[in-house]
């Protein structure tokens, strides 16, 4: 099992079988998974949920629960997993959000917190693949440091491909959480940092 990764207002961890029900929740609108040509149903989102265990047990990789703090409701999901792209293997930053937690920083803190994780592992690049028409998603990417890098195809849908160069910390913004905004979201998660761990997988 990976550490899990805290910040002040979240905590990022594996999912386990007891997060069905509010995984379950997050499926089923189809403003989250809007992709999706049919909505999740329970069965369906326990099927999603085995998925993304096993691909921790797998490669080591895979999104994690966005757990609330103050509640520990699982709001979202947010990870490090591996991907065979045109540029070749490369590790994508994914997330997605209940739609009642939008708009609040929650994305941009959960994806800070990963982020810091792959450089702790010593990961020199991440990308994340959002589709063109996304608008939201691209700006966490922007707030979290990344750059747009062209587009291409992905799940047979146009995306644009962001990325943030880790070395140094040198690029896509300010030193320490990767670019984030001056401000309020940068203002909540400044002075986190992750345990620094061996233990395998990202």
């Amino acid at each position: 099992m990976r550490p899990r990764l805290d910040t002040p207002r979240l905590i990022v961890r594996d999912y386990t079988a007891a997060d069905l029900d509010d995984v379950a929740e997050i499926l089923a609108d189809p403003e989250v998974f809007w992709w999706v040509k049919e909505p999740f149903t329970r069965e369906r989102a326990r099927l999603w949920l085995d998925e993304e265990i096993a691909q921790v047990a797998g490669d080591g990789s895979g999104r994690r629960a966005v757990v609330l703090r103050q509640s520990s409701k699982v709001i979202g999901g947010a990870g490090l997993v591996w991907r065979d792209l045109d540029t070749g293997r490369e590790i994508e930053l994914g997330y997605h959000l209940h739609r009642d937690y939008w708009g609040q920083g929650f994305a941009t803190e959960a994806g800070a917190a990963c982020l810091e994780r792959a450089r702790t592992l010593g990961l020199k690049r991440v990308v994340s693949l959002i589709y063109v028409h996304n608008p939201r998603s691209e700006a966490v990417a922007r707030r979290l440091g990344m750059t747009p890098q062209g587009e291409l195809v992905w799940a047979g849908l146009p995306h644009r491909r962001w990325a943030i160069e880790l070395g140094g910390g040198r690029r896509g913004g300010p030193a320490g959480l990767f670019g984030l905004a001056r401000g309020a979201v940068e203002s909540r998660v400044r002075g986190y940092r992750p345990t620094v761990s061996s233990e395998r997988g990202v």
